[in-house]
């Protein structure tokens, strides 16, 4: 069933009450992707992650345990509704030093230049607006050496672009993302479909 362009505008940035709703569809509709997501990441001890899009929160929360004692997880998100929805979730997390949540989005993260040794972001590449600014982005903030993990669809996938409406999601080929991810300084640079989720994860590296 194609997704409502209501709902398709609350998933790129949900707001008001509405907004509330959705954080909770997203928690049950990503949670596989996230749990998948999550094992290949392999948070460590001390270690300094960026989630993108971090969204409910449930995911940071999960990282922030893990890498505590001594690293961090922060969360950058655009929608006040997401980071107050994830504040509730983390509040412990927040308290204790071992999460962070900001205002930002892909290609405007106020946090410095390689500060982090890993980052991930699940579903958001379709609301970019500049693929490429994104990316740079992401690039400058990760260390040496640091990983990037992106999920999303395949844009070039007919059943997903029957499915989301293209006024509001801009769904890219794979292929695409990975020349944009090369371009950006990335390297290692690989985009397969994962079998488990059946969603591109591609990885890369600083």
């Amino acid at each position: 069933m194609a997704r409502s362009q209501l709902i398709a505008r609350q998933s790129s940035h949900p707001t008001g009450p509405l907004g509330h709703v959705v954080a909770r569809v997203m928690a049950v509709d990503t949670r596989r992707l996230n749990q998948r997501m999550f094992e290949i990441l392999d948070p460590q001890p001390g270690q300094k992650i960026l989630e993108l899009g971090s969204g409910h929160g449930r995911m940071l929360r999960r990282i922030a345990r893990a890498v505590a004692p001594g690293g961090i997880a922060v969360g950058a998100d655009p929608s006040e509704v997401m980071r107050r929805v994830a504040r509730r979730h983390l509040h412990r997390e927040l308290a204790a030093g071992t999460a962070r949540l900001v205002e930002g989005a892909a290609a405007s993260l106020p946090l410095p230049d390689a500060g982090f040794d890993q980052a991930a972001s699940v579903h958001t590449l379709y609301f970019w607006p500049d693929l490429d600014a994104g990316l740079r982005e992401l690039h400058r903030v990760l260390r040496p050496g640091g990983r990037l993990l992106m999920a999303f669809h395949d844009g070039a996938d007919p059943a997903i672009l029957s499915k989301l409406p293209a006024n509001i999601y801009t769904l890219r080929p794979r292929d695409a993302v990975a020349d944009g991810l090369r371009a950006a300084g990335f390297h290692d640079v690989s985009v397969p479909i994962d079998p488990e989720t059946r969603r591109v994860i591609a990885t890369a590296w600083a």
